[in-house]
């Protein structure tokens, strides 16, 4: 035997440990769980993006949470920073629930803040004692409690039928513009529109809940832990995620399968299993077609849950609300509420839609991809169907009744009465005569490339209108003022 062998493996393995000692840690080892690896290519800027950490505690009896968020961001404003702004969605009038914070403290504390109530009390604004410089980096520490109402008919936050809904539970920071002249997104979102406005992060939240209730949220729980008889702490990781839902029952069930290494879960009431066991068999289908179609999903679960809103359904970060309405007396529109949803998990989740904005422009997308979804499991002649009820006749109907107008506008601009069929299903005829114009095979390639470019990012429509004549060598002007810039005249 080679006398230096046994050295020379010996020096291999001191050589392996000093480098894997001398390896920076994983700055998104925590959160890793909640992601495929190819989810978070290279080129997004992680480190940039903020961080919650959360702790609450929900009294599902009195429909209350006590919380503790640290909010760890950058200043991304290229100038000095005096305030920065956080959201309370649940004091929005449309949600008719109530939040306040209770402390605000930040880390270093040389930065130590005051706070007061803007916006209707929608937000916070917190001052700092010194300017925050830019690209620098701050914690806050930031104490609240919410109160949840109960309530009948559509619910989103709240508690109906056994089911405490808790969206937007959590100071959100405000989304940052980039701008140095308007640094923080502040608008108010109205009734008929979506609410929130971030930035996508990652969080690390527990939750400590009665120990005989399902809870159901933005991304995977890592541990169950009972500290307390009755109690059960939950450690749930999330990320990338332009925010963070949760919703909870004593009553729910749940049926699962896995696609394409994703766990799909379908949660519902005991009398609605048929129903629940079929929004599982249309979200597996949908993440399948969409995997193929699109981008391969990100996240290693989805979740479809049975939500009391109705007939109508509401996206989160891989958690989609389905009204119950559509379990019970409405099932023939369940499979489209469902394929709509999850396809926000690519427009809205992984490409930014700017709701106050330009709501037309995921709402539209969400809405031509729910029909290639049809288009690829059932044919034609449904596709023909339901272009013609769900697009057409509305968008006609609203003609012929003095409810149409421009899609492209802000949703301040729209009412109760023609918001849906405008953003809805106007832009989405604007997809689809660009699908007939282009072809199958190139606008595919002008999705799969948007995905690519602004994966956690927010495109503007003129930089989907570039991007349709850069790949897909089709100038879309005329169909874009035909159907997005023209109406109401």
């Amino acid at each position: 035997m080679n006398r230096f062998l046994p050295l020379l493996l010996l020096s291999l393995i001191l050589s392996a440990c000093r480098a894997a000692s001398l390896a920076p840690p994983d700055p998104l080892a925590r959160y890793r769980p909640a992601f495929h690896a190819a989810a978070v290519p290279a080129s997004v800027d992680t480190a940039a993006m903020p961080r919650y950490d959360i702790t609450m505690r929900v009294d599902m009896a009195q429909r209350q949470v006590e919380g503790l968020a640290r909010i760890h961001f950058r200043n991304l404003s290229g100038r000095p920073l005096n305030d920065v702004y956080v959201r309370l969605y649940p004091n929005l009038e449309q949600l008719v629930g109530g939040m306040r914070l209770t402390r605000a403290v930040t880390l270093p504390e040389q930065y130590a803040v005051g706070y007061a109530f803007i916006l209707q009390n929608t937000a916070a604004r917190i001052t700092l004692t010194q300017p925050l410089p830019p690209d620098a980096d701050l914690d806050l520490e930031l104490g609240y409690e919410i109160n949840a109402p109960a309530r009948q008919g559509y619910v989103l936050f709240g508690e109906s039928e056994g089911i405490l809904s808790l969206p937007y539970s959590y100071p959100i920071l405000a989304a940052q513009t980039r701008d140095p002249t308007n640094p923080w997104r502040l608008e108010i979102p109205p009734a008929h529109g979506d609410i929130a406005i971030a930035d996508p992060a990652f969080y690390a939240v527990t939750v400590t809940l009665p120990s005989d209730v399902t809870l159901i949220s933005t991304g995977v729980t890592i541990s169950v832990t009972q500290p307390l008889s009755d109690t059960v702490d939950h450690l749930i990781v999330a990320g990338p995620a332009r925010e963070w839902g949760l919703i909870l029952s004593r009553d729910y069930q749940v049926s699962r399968v896995e696609v394409d290494g994703t766990r799909v879960n379908s949660y519902y009431l005991p009398a609605d299993r048929v129903a629940g066991e079929a929004a599982l068999r249309y979200a597996a289908g949908a993440l399948r077609v969409y995997n193929r179609l699109f981008a391969p999903y990100p996240y290693t679960e989805l979740d479809v849950v049975a939500a009391p809103t109705r007939y109508l359904g509401m996206e989160y970060p891989g958690l989609n609300y389905i009204g119950l309405d559509t379990y019970r007396g409405q099932q023939e529109s369940q499979e489209w509420l469902v394929a709509h949803e999850v396809s926000h998990q690519w427009w809205y989740e992984m490409v930014g839609s700017d709701p106050f904005r330009w709501p037309w422009l995921d709402e539209g997308l969400a809405e031509h991809s729910s029909l290639l979804y049809i288009a690829n499991l059932y044919g034609q002649a449904q596709v023909e169907r339901i272009r013609f009820l769900r697009w057409i006749v509305p968008t006609e109907w609203a003609a012929g009744h003095d409810l149409d107008d421009k899609v492209g506008q802000e949703v301040t601009a729209f009412t109760a009465g023609n918001y849906e069929t405008l953003v809805y299903a106007k832009s989405a005829l604007f997809f689809d005569a660009l699908y007939e114009a282009m072809g199958r095979e190139a606008y595919l390639r002008v999705l799969q490339t948007l995905i690519e470019r602004y994966r956690y990012r927010t495109p503007t429509p003129e930089d989907f209108l570039a991007l349709v004549l850069e790949v897909g060598g089709f100038d879309p002007t005329p169909l874009y003022e035909q159907w997005i810039l023209s109406g109401g005249e």
